[in-house]
Order: structure tokens, then C-alpha cells, then sequence
């Protein structure tokens, strides 16, 4: 028999998250370190194809040569262009370093990663809506998209479907106001604790000099390869910044941490066994 229903700590859970995320970077470094990789924590730009430009928080530059390189650097998720977006709204990157729990939280979006947040928000507790500008899950099968979204709704959240956030607005109380257009031209506002954007996640190409090094970029900001090698030939790519690869099933997705992983050890092999 139990008196009462358990309770959550969301302080305790990011906690853990926190130390759980400094271990696996220990680790990491550990692993490098026992392997004789050399690690600098540095913001790297091509000036050749052959030459990188290294900045440290400190400003300390340092130039490297190599004779390949490979591009890993991921994406960073994206914000809309709207009055009030950047400065009170969070993305998936930042929902475990919150130092208070979320309460009433507005989650826009519809892919795998908005309708998770909305999943675990909603289970450990709080009110949770997701704003849905036409179709979850798009790219997947929608009977189980259907399935999947339908499930939520039974299970307390609740969907503003057919809409997009026009602003975000905060109020005197501290809570931040959502003013959104339907697809029938009509708008709607309502007020949240939390607004947490998932609305897909931008590759960071723009801005590491892959023009000095002649390596082409498609129009949506990622690089062509073909079994990871890009146009130029001692420089290859894999995780998200990758465009054109083919995966067994064609449905599966190089956004994924396992898939780059798995890539950039069958890349060393190929290179260097």
C-alpha cells in the first residue's frame, strides 16, 4: 500500500543530467588523452585546404596543418524569425539546465524531438501543449504519426493544430505571452511558464572558411559527400552536416548521434587500417 503518489524533483534530475553530462566529458578527454590524441578546445576556421586558424576563449591562436580533416561539427536548433524568440523561448539544447522546474509549457513543434519533450514534460508533471503548424512526425508514416499523436492527447496534452507563433511577449508576472495565426487567417494567444522551440536545427557550415578550403555547400547549408568524402578529396564530413547520404532504410537519419559515431569509426577504419 502506497499513502501517497511519488513526486518528482526536477532540481534532483538535473542534477543528475548535469554530472552525467561532465562524466561522459571526462571521459572523452580520458580516452583521448590514453590514445595520444591532442584535444584544443578551440574555434577553428579554414584559411586553405590544408590550414586551420585555431581560437581559444582566451585568444590564443594557433595554426594547424594536416594532411585530412574531417568536419563534425553538428547543428545548433533554430530559432523563427519573430519578435521575442531569442530572448524568452529555449530549445531542446537547454531543457535540462533549467534551474526550475518548467510548469505550463508551450512546446512548437511536431518532430521527433518536440513531440519527446512534450512526452517527458508531461510525464513528470506539468501542463504541456504543442503547437503543430500542419502534420506531426513529417517524413515518417503518418497512420503511426497519427497513432503516436493521438496517444498524447489521451494522455493530457494537448495540441493547437494548423498554427504558427507570431510573438512572444513577457509579461509583468514573468510568464511568456504566445500570440500565433491559424491556417484559417484567424490568431490566438495564450499565456505559458515555458516555451520551448523545436522546430528543426541549423548545420554550423557558415561560418568555419569551407570556401578558403574549396569545399562545397548545398543551398541548405550542409555538405555534399559521397561515402563521406566531400569535393575535396582529403577532407570529408559525417553526423549532421552531411547531405546526400544513403542509409538502409531510406527513412533512417544521419541526425542522430549513434549514426555519426558509427560513421566516424568506419571512416578511421577506412582511412587508416
Amino acid at each position: 500500500e502506497v499513502d501517497e503518489l511519488p513526486k518528482h524533483s526536477w532540481e534532483t534530475m538535473v542534477g543528475n543530467v548535469q554530472m552525467h553530462v561532465k562524466s561522459l566529458n571526462f571521459g572523452y578527454r580520458s580516452e583521448l588523452m590514453t590514445n595520444a590524441v591532442k584535444y584544443l578546445n578551440a574555434y577553428a576556421t579554414f584559411t586553405d585546404d590544408h590550414t586551420l586558424r585555431c581560437i581559444d576563449k582566451k585568444g590564443k591562436e594557433t595554426t594547424l596543418t594536416a594532411e585530412r580533416f574531417i568536419v563534425a561539427t553538428g547543428g545548433r536548433p533554430r530559432y523563427p524569425d519573430i519578435p521575442g524568440a531569442r530572448e524568452h523561448c529555449i530549445t531542446s539544447d537547454d531543457v535540462f539546465a533549467l534551474k526550475t522546474p518548467p510548469g505550463k509549457t508551450l512546446v512548437v513543434g511536431a518532430s521527433y524531438v518536440a513531440l519527446e519533450c512534450a512526452g517527458f514534460i508531461r510525464g513528470v508533471g506539468f501542463e504541456t501543449h504543442v503547437m503543430m503548424r500542419s502534420i506531426p512526425l513529417r517524413g515518417f508514416d503518418q497512420q503511426m504519426a497519427m497513432q503516436i499523436k493521438n496517444y498524447m492527447a489521451e494522455h493530457g496534452i494537448g495540441f493547437v493544430e494548423g498554427a504558427t507563433p507570431t510573438a512572444v511577449e513577457l509579461t509583468e508576472g514573468g510568464r511568456k505571452k504566445v500570440s500565433w495565426k491559424l491556417a484559417d487567417g484567424s490568431f490566438g494567444e495564450a499565456e505559458y511558464d515555458t516555451v520551448l522551440l523545436a522546430i528543426g536545427r541549423d548545420v554550423c557550415t557558415n561560418e568555419l572558411g569551407l570556401d578558403k578550403a574549396g569545399v562545397a555547400l548545398s543551398p541548405n547549408g550542409k555538405i555534399p559527400v559521397v561515402d563521406e568524402q566531400t569535393n575535396v578529396p582529403h577532407i570529408f564530413a559525417i553526423g549532421d552536416v552531411i547531405d546526400g547520404a544513403k542509409l538502409d532504410p531510406p527513412s533512417a537519419t544521419t541526425e542522430l548521434t549513434p549514426v555519426a559515431i558509427q560513421a566516424g569509426k568506419l571512416l578511421a577504419r577506412r582511412l587508416y587500417e
